[in-house]
């Protein structure tokens, strides 16, 4: 009775005020509260990995706060474009549903690995399993030999220009 009324105040507010949304349904989070929990958003990481998706995975041994409470069941994977934008998130573990939140968000904004990794985050917390792969996304990306050959220019230059000085 109580969702009945809730949807129908819902409905009426949109229509009374012609507020038109849409549902993006790729970026509508999944959690199944099970132990572990297991959380999903966007494409599914599973039937990934081919050369326009990456994914990229992080064990729960890896993450401090699953290591202090000795809970290191889990994982966090995330598939990425070529550019690094996050496309798709499933983390499984304890707390997986609240990390998920930041992955919802990533994943319905575009946003990049770096941009998760340059963003300051609470520590020690299970969000830290996401925040890593960002990290170890953007460290790849930066040991690429693309991104090699540009530091060996840079450093030339900035060699040659200070021999001038």
């Amino acid at each position: 009775m109580v969702f009945l009324k809730l949807t129908l105040q819902c409905v009426l507010q949109i229509r009374g005020f012609g507020l038109r949304r849409k549902a993006e349904v790729g970026t509508i989070p999944r959690v199944t509260y099970t132990h572990p929990e297991i959380a999903a958003v966007g494409v599914s990481t599973q039937a990934l990995g081919n050369d326009r998706v990456h994914v990229v995975t992080l064990m729960n041994s890896e993450v401090d706060r699953a290591i202090t409470e000795c809970n290191t069941h889990g994982f966090t994977k995330m598939a990425l474009d070529k550019k690094g934008r996050v496309i798709g998130a499933t983390v499984v573990g304890p707390r997986a549903g609240e990390t998920l939140a930041e992955l919802t968000l990533a994943v319905r904004l575009g946003l990049r690995t770096r941009d998760l990794a340059s963003t300051i985050h609470p520590y020690p917390t299970y969000s830290d399993g996401p925040w890593k792969v960002a990290i170890a996304d953007v460290r790849d990306r930066l040991n690429s030999p693309l991104m090699q050959r540009l530091f060996k220019v840079l450093r030339w230059f900035a060699r040659s220009r200070l021999s001038f000085r």
